[in-house]
Protein backbone atom coordinates (compact mmCIF):
# COMPACT_ATOMS: atom_id res chain seq x y z
CA UNK A 1 0.00 0.00 0.00
CA UNK A 2 1.32 3.57 -0.71
CA UNK A 3 0.61 4.61 2.68
CA UNK A 4 2.02 1.77 4.71
CA UNK A 5 5.54 2.55 2.42
CA UNK A 6 5.38 5.90 2.54
CA UNK A 7 5.05 5.61 6.40
CA UNK A 8 7.76 2.67 6.30
CA UNK A 9 10.18 5.12 4.92
CA UNK A 10 9.41 7.97 7.22
CA UNK A 11 10.31 5.46 10.48
CA UNK A 12 13.03 4.92 8.16
CA UNK A 13 14.69 8.26 7.94
CA UNK A 14 13.76 9.03 11.76
CA UNK A 15 15.67 6.23 12.70
CA UNK A 16 18.74 7.31 10.54
CA UNK A 17 18.68 10.39 11.54
CA UNK A 18 18.45 9.28 15.41
CA UNK A 19 21.49 6.72 14.42
CA UNK A 20 23.44 9.92 13.55
CA UNK A 21 22.67 12.03 16.51
CA UNK A 22 23.12 9.59 19.09
CA UNK A 23 27.13 9.54 18.78
CA UNK A 24 27.32 13.56 18.18
CA UNK A 25 25.65 13.78 21.22
CA UNK A 26 27.62 10.97 23.28
CA UNK A 27 30.54 12.93 22.04
CA UNK A 28 29.32 16.63 22.72
CA UNK A 29 28.07 14.90 26.61
CA UNK A 30 31.79 13.33 27.02
CA UNK A 31 33.63 16.41 25.67
CA UNK A 32 31.60 18.51 28.30
CA UNK A 33 32.27 15.84 30.98
CA UNK A 34 36.14 16.29 30.34
CA UNK A 35 35.83 19.98 29.99
CA UNK A 36 33.83 20.39 32.97
CA UNK A 37 36.42 18.19 34.76
CA UNK A 38 39.35 19.49 34.02
CA UNK A 39 37.88 23.34 34.70
CA UNK A 40 37.38 21.26 38.73
CA UNK A 41 40.88 20.14 38.68
CA UNK A 42 42.52 23.56 37.41
CA UNK A 43 40.35 25.97 40.00
CA UNK A 44 39.70 23.83 42.99
CA UNK A 45 36.62 25.43 43.94
CA UNK A 46 33.22 23.24 45.01
CA UNK A 47 31.24 26.27 45.49
CA UNK A 48 27.87 26.72 43.74
CA UNK A 49 28.92 30.17 41.87
CA UNK A 50 32.05 28.54 40.90
CA UNK A 51 30.25 25.33 39.79
CA UNK A 52 28.06 27.43 37.53
CA UNK A 53 30.88 29.61 35.99
CA UNK A 54 32.64 26.14 35.10
CA UNK A 55 29.57 24.41 33.48
CA UNK A 56 28.78 27.42 31.37
CA UNK A 57 32.78 27.65 30.79
CA UNK A 58 32.45 24.09 29.68
CA UNK A 59 29.03 24.22 27.79
CA UNK A 60 30.80 27.40 26.22
CA UNK A 61 33.86 25.65 25.11
CA UNK A 62 32.19 22.61 24.05
CA UNK A 63 29.89 24.81 21.36
CA UNK A 64 32.75 26.45 19.78
CA UNK A 65 34.61 23.42 19.26
CA UNK A 66 32.47 20.84 18.29
CA UNK A 67 33.10 20.30 15.03
CA UNK A 68 37.14 19.51 15.76
CA UNK A 69 35.59 16.06 16.89
CA UNK A 70 32.79 15.93 13.94
CA UNK A 71 33.93 13.26 11.28
CA UNK A 72 30.84 14.20 9.25
CA UNK A 73 32.21 17.60 8.77
CA UNK A 74 35.49 16.44 7.59
CA UNK A 75 33.62 13.98 5.26
CA UNK A 76 31.64 16.64 3.88
CA UNK A 77 35.09 18.46 3.01
CA UNK A 78 36.26 15.09 1.51
CA UNK A 79 38.82 15.02 3.66
CA UNK A 80 40.40 12.17 4.96
CA UNK A 81 39.93 11.71 8.75
CA UNK A 82 40.23 8.95 11.43
CA UNK A 83 37.30 8.74 14.10
CA UNK A 84 38.65 10.31 17.67
CA UNK A 85 37.46 10.99 20.92
CA UNK A 86 37.25 13.54 23.74
CA UNK A 87 39.83 12.36 25.72
CA UNK A 88 42.36 10.91 23.02
CA UNK A 89 42.08 15.01 21.93
CA UNK A 90 42.48 15.85 25.61
CA UNK A 91 45.74 13.82 25.88
CA UNK A 92 46.86 14.67 22.49
CA UNK A 93 46.88 18.17 23.03
CA UNK A 94 48.71 17.75 26.67
CA UNK A 95 51.64 15.51 24.60
CA UNK A 96 51.87 18.39 22.09
CA UNK A 97 52.19 21.34 24.85
CA UNK A 98 54.58 19.50 26.75
CA UNK A 99 56.66 19.03 23.31
CA UNK A 100 55.98 22.48 22.30
CA UNK A 101 57.53 23.52 26.44
CA UNK A 102 60.91 21.72 25.17
CA UNK A 103 61.22 23.42 21.62
CA UNK A 104 60.67 26.90 23.23
CA UNK A 105 63.58 26.42 26.38
CA UNK A 106 65.81 24.52 23.46
CA UNK A 107 64.48 27.81 21.30
CA UNK A 108 65.63 30.10 24.01
CA UNK A 109 69.17 28.69 24.56
CA UNK A 110 70.05 28.86 20.42
CA UNK A 111 68.80 32.68 20.67
CA UNK A 112 70.33 33.10 24.28
CA UNK A 113 74.30 31.84 22.54
CA UNK A 114 73.29 34.10 19.18
CA UNK A 115 72.40 36.89 21.27
CA UNK A 116 75.62 36.42 23.34
CA UNK A 117 77.76 35.47 20.60
CA UNK A 118 80.66 38.16 19.93
CA UNK A 119 79.73 37.66 16.55
CA UNK A 120 76.13 38.05 16.50
CA UNK A 121 75.42 35.41 14.06
CA UNK A 122 72.11 36.22 12.93
CA UNK A 123 70.84 35.15 9.57
CA UNK A 124 67.07 36.76 9.12
CA UNK A 125 65.05 35.80 6.69
CA UNK A 126 61.15 34.98 5.78
CA UNK A 127 59.92 31.20 4.81
CA UNK A 128 57.14 30.44 3.11
CA UNK A 129 55.28 27.04 3.31
CA UNK A 130 51.67 25.69 2.75
CA UNK A 131 50.50 23.13 5.17
CA UNK A 132 47.68 20.27 4.78
CA UNK A 133 46.03 21.17 7.95
CA UNK A 134 42.21 21.45 7.55
CA UNK A 135 41.16 22.53 11.26
CA UNK A 136 40.68 26.01 11.45
CA UNK A 137 41.57 25.87 15.71
CA UNK A 138 45.05 23.94 14.20
CA UNK A 139 45.73 26.63 11.72
CA UNK A 140 45.44 29.06 15.62
CA UNK A 141 47.54 26.67 16.92
CA UNK A 142 50.14 26.26 14.51
CA UNK A 143 50.52 30.16 14.07
CA UNK A 144 50.44 30.59 17.65
CA UNK A 145 52.81 27.71 18.10
CA UNK A 146 55.58 29.12 15.99
CA UNK A 147 55.31 32.73 17.49
CA UNK A 148 55.74 31.06 20.81
CA UNK A 149 58.73 30.02 20.01
CA UNK A 150 61.33 31.85 20.09
CA UNK A 151 63.81 32.62 16.98
CA UNK A 152 60.47 32.73 14.67
CA UNK A 153 57.47 34.68 14.34
CA UNK A 154 54.13 33.96 12.18
CA UNK A 155 54.08 37.24 9.87
CA UNK A 156 51.23 36.44 7.83
CA UNK A 157 48.60 33.02 7.63
CA UNK A 158 46.47 32.90 4.35
CA UNK A 159 44.37 30.19 3.72
CA UNK A 160 46.93 27.58 5.00
CA UNK A 161 50.08 29.39 3.59
CA UNK A 162 52.28 30.92 6.29
CA UNK A 163 54.99 33.47 5.70
CA UNK A 164 56.94 33.06 9.13
CA UNK A 165 60.05 35.26 9.93
CA UNK A 166 63.21 33.16 11.58
CA UNK A 167 66.68 35.07 12.94
CA UNK A 168 68.52 31.90 11.90
CA UNK A 169 67.18 28.84 9.08
CA UNK A 170 67.90 26.50 12.19
CA UNK A 171 65.33 27.99 14.65
CA UNK A 172 62.55 26.84 11.92
CA UNK A 173 63.79 23.27 11.73
CA UNK A 174 60.51 21.32 13.28
CA UNK A 175 58.60 23.47 10.34
CA UNK A 176 61.32 22.20 7.73
CA UNK A 177 60.64 18.73 8.66
CA UNK A 178 56.83 19.36 9.27
CA UNK A 179 57.44 17.94 12.94
CA UNK A 180 54.73 20.58 14.28
CA UNK A 181 52.67 20.10 11.58
CA UNK A 182 52.14 16.65 11.62
CA UNK A 183 51.97 16.86 15.49
CA UNK A 184 49.08 18.91 15.43
CA UNK A 185 47.45 16.99 12.65
CA UNK A 186 47.30 13.82 14.84
CA UNK A 187 45.50 15.42 17.20
CA UNK A 188 43.09 16.38 14.56
CA UNK A 189 42.66 13.34 13.26
CA UNK A 190 43.96 14.42 10.16
CA UNK A 191 46.51 12.81 7.75
CA UNK A 192 50.49 12.90 7.96
CA UNK A 193 51.81 15.33 5.32
CA UNK A 194 55.30 14.94 3.68
CA UNK A 195 58.24 17.94 4.38
CA UNK A 196 57.21 20.95 2.57
CA UNK A 197 58.47 23.14 -0.12
CA UNK A 198 59.93 26.08 1.45
CA UNK A 199 61.38 29.16 0.28
CA UNK A 200 63.31 31.45 1.86
CA UNK A 201 64.12 34.69 1.18
CA UNK A 202 66.61 37.02 3.15
CA UNK A 203 64.98 40.47 4.24
CA UNK A 204 66.90 42.01 1.73
CA UNK A 205 64.78 40.54 -0.87
CA UNK A 206 67.89 38.22 -1.80
CA UNK A 207 67.20 34.24 -1.67
CA UNK A 208 69.32 32.07 0.56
Amino acid sequence: MPGQERETNRKSVAHRSLTVRTPKAKRLALQFGVLFVFWLILSGKLELKYLIFGVASAALVTFVTQDLLEPEARQRKKTPSRVISPLKTAWGLFSYFVWLICQIVQSNLQVAYIVLHPKLPIEPGLLRFRTRLQSRVGHILLANSITLTPGTITVDLTEGTYLVHALVPQAAGSLLEAKMQNKLEAIFGEPEEPQPEIRWVRDDGSLL
